[in-house]
């Protein structure tokens, strides 16, 4: 360890070594120096101030609050004023409290003919009435339902300045029957009678289930009421308001990159949808060359080499053309098979054009939206980015969003209901626990896909039904856009889980057959009833 210099030493020892040598003659030095400068100092302030200055040259070492050194914020004298405001709304109902942040609380007291605000804030240990509700961010802390449960319904039957008896601080205490709300270094709900903590907000040292020691309750006196509360109380709940502003701008950037991404995909997957359709002109063509030469052709041929007359070599030949065909159809069902693609995109083509204009204008006015969330600095910028935003889905009554069902609902042609499962493990939730023994069952046959039910179908089911449910189940299935899909028909009943199968794998028995021709104009009708 190096040696310690005594007060008032001016030599070195010499049983140090020579670095701890040259260290103390660099110390010693700038000592010396210091103490010249003081030294300056004091001189130019006797010639300045022959009779002493007139208050201490320097601030104390542990300034109080209220000393140049530390302005003041809210004292205890403040506490007590704002508190008698609040004694004077005893008998008022807790209609609603809000957790803005961990150690804020925001109550909302109902009286005869009118309503009031009041805070309890544990970082600055205070509570006071409020002209309007701090900012917050639309979600709030998960223990607010704990104490909207111990304290909503319940009416204000006191408000002290208190003392616990572990801590030399004083904090506010706001009574609600048979319970209070202490605002320490954090919030705490404890029962008056046996005086356990039932609730604490997080980052409290004291835990729910332990006992809250006794307090001082101090006289809050008859001071009058603060003349400038409102500024105070604003000026108090700054940080917060400032940090409410900042989770409520990180929720809404989050909420509207989630949306650009979302539109994004969607805005990919148009444009696929607008490729395909411009290829519609070329598989018509490729259909168009082949046809006058497919019955000359070998069913099961992998390519066929045609003439293409529109275009012409030096010596005015036709160029040929190779053309790659499906082994598994003749060159004919080759041909036939494009033509129709090409005349279902070009029927979508408008369709598709109007949807990537749609998606695209919904794509740039949520970025607009989220540079303005981004950059916005208050309240006010917020909420107007939020008035923009498209409304929230709707709400169940009790404030829960509604539950979400494991299946898609369209109506046939007949006015019947058809289910179609979401995901692989919505198929398990809809063939097992939604549908009936009776009800008919469909599934894309040897293809990944949907389970599709048709409830209530009767001993004979309806053919347009059973057409509209077969569609469905290919169109939701690894065959999409494929010509022909075979569909496999049965009753729930038939269907059953082998143990330990993957979700939406399932065996089926006693099962007939459809071959399916993709429609697309039956299938957009059809996908348009979704409800």
């Amino acid at each position: 360890m190096p040696p310690k210099l005594r007060r008032g030493a001016t030599h070195w020892d010499g049983r140090r070594t020579d670095g701890q040598k040259e260290g103390f003659e660099e110390g010693f030095e700038e000592g010396r120096e210091a103490d010249d400068e003081a030294e300056e100092l004091a001189q130019e302030v006797a010639r300045t101030y022959p009779g002493g200055l007139p208050y201490p040259a320097r601030p104390p070492a542990n300034p109080e609050v209220g000393s140049p050194a530390v302005p003041p914020t809210i004292d205890d004298e403040d506490r007590k004023r704002l508190l008698l405001e609040l004694r004077a709304l005893v008998g008022a109902s807790l209609q609603r409290l809000w957790l803005p942040s961990p150690r804020l609380c925001v109550l909302q007291l109902r009286l005869p003919g009118r309503s009031a605000l009041a805070v309890i804030d544990a970082r600055l240990r205070f509570a006071a009435l409020v002209p309007e509700r701090p900012t917050a961010p639309d979600s709030a802390p998960r223990s607010q339902a704990t104490l909207r449960n111990a304290l909503e319904g319940t009416r204000l039957s006191g408000a002290a300045l208190v003392v616990p008896r572990d801590r030399r601080v004083a904090s506010p205490r706001l009574e609600f029957g048979e319970r209070v709300l202490i605002a320490e270094e954090a919030l705490l709900c404890v029962e008056t009678a046996s005086g356990k903590i039932l609730w604490a907000s997080s980052g409290a040292s004291r835990r729910p289930g332990s006992a809250y020691p006794g307090a001082d309750e101090i006289p809050l006196g008859d001071a009058q009421p603060l003349t400038s509360r409102d500024r105070k109380v604003r000026e108090a709940l700054a940080a917060e308001e400032q940090a409410g502003v900042a989770a409520r701008r990180k929720e809404l950037v989050a909420r509207l990159r989630t949306r650009v991404r979302k539109l994004g995909r969607t805005a990919a997957a148009v444009e696929e949808d607008a490729a395909r359709a411009a290829r519609a002109g070329e598989e018509r063509a490729r259909a168009e060359l082949l046809l006058p030469l497919a019955s000359r052709l070998a069913r099961g041929s992998r390519e066929a080499r045609v003439p293409d007359w529109s275009r012409l070599d030096e010596e005015g030949r036709p160029m040929e053309v190779v053309i790659a065909l499906d082994p598994s159809l003749s060159p004919a069902e080759n041909a036939a098979r494009w033509l129709r693609r090409a005349k279902r995109y070009r029927t979508a083509a408008e369709r598709i054009a109007t949807r990537r204009e749609q998606v695209q204008a919904e794509l740039s006015r949520t970025q607009a939206l989220l540079a303005r969330a981004e950059t916005a600095q208050s309240a006010d910028e917020l909420a107007a980015v939020e008035a923009e935003l498209p409304e929230a889905p709707p709400r169940s009554l009790r404030g829960r969003a509604a539950p979400r069902l494991p299946y898609r609902k369209f109506i046939s042609q007949a006015g019947a209901p058809i289910l179609v499962g979401r995901s692989a493990r919505d198929n398990d939730a809809l063939t097992f626990r939604v549908a009936r023994g009776n009800d008919l069952w469909l599934h894309a046959r040897g293809l990944q896909g949907a389970h599709v039910v048709v409830p209530g179908a009767g001993d004979s089911p309806d053919a347009r039904t059973l057409g509209d449910a077969a569609l469905l189940a290919a169109h939701f299935s690894a065959g999409r856009g494929e010509d022909r899909v075979e569909v496999a028909w049965t009753r729930c009943k038939h269907v059953r889980k082998a143990k330990g199968a993957p979700a939406g794998t399932v065996i089926v028995t006693q099962e007939k057959a459809l071959r399916v021709r993709l429609e697309a104009e039956r299938l957009a009708a059809l996908l348009s009833t979704e409800t």
